[in-house]
């Protein structure tokens, strides 16, 4: 089950450095991120279990969505 959160992580990075990958996709895909490591949430980190929740689920809908794209063969 790690080996496959670790390759699907793989191929959301492979499709934000990709070149064809649209511009829209990378700036959806970064600001994803940065929300996700940001200290200012819609939900403060110090709220039990939700507080952690949006942040792990904003994480899991961006790489199952990235999935969706083609990425280079490494």
């Amino acid at each position: 089950m790690l080996n496959k959160v670790v390759q699907m992580a793989r191929h959301t990075v492979a499709v934000f450095f990709s070149k064809e990958t649209p511009l829209y996709v990378k700036i959806i895909l970064g600001s994803g991120l940065l929300y996700v490591i940001s200290p200012y949430d819609l939900i403060p980190e110090w709220v039990p279990v939700v507080g952690i929740l949006d942040d792990v689920a904003l994480a899991v809908l961006l790489i199952t969505w990235a999935l969706g794209f083609n990425a280079p063969e490494d």
